[in-house]
């Protein structure tokens, strides 16, 4: 049976694999190489961010195993991206009550 930290581990992980196809689609949209390039970049970063709070709450649970550098890392990633999605989240909250006033 895996531990909690493993699993954490494992999403973050899942988390950089996302984030790289994020970066991918990103230079493909600058580059034209297809049209709906704003779904492709934000479906990866969504699912990254929702991978994050799932991650965060197997780290959280798993605060009783072991410390290992896994442990940080996944901690460290998993934080790191609901800080970063929160951060755009209120950013483009920001940005539309700035438009409508």
């Amino acid at each position: 049976m895996k531990t909690y930290t493993e699993k954490s581990f494992k999403i973050a992980m899942v988390i950089i694999l996302l984030f790289a196809i994020t970066y991918l689609n990103v230079f493909l949209k600058v580059w034209n190489r297809f049209a709906d390039g704003e779904v492709l970049i934000a479906i990866p970063f969504i699912a990254a961010g929702i991978l994050g709070i799932i991650g965060s709450i197997y780290a959280f649970k798993g605060r009783k195993d072991k410390a290992t550098i896994k442990k940080r890392v996944a901690i460290l990633i998993n934080v790191s991206v609901i800080i970063l999605f929160l951060g755009l989240i209120i950013n483009n909250i920001l940005d539309i009550t700035k438009v409508l006033h």
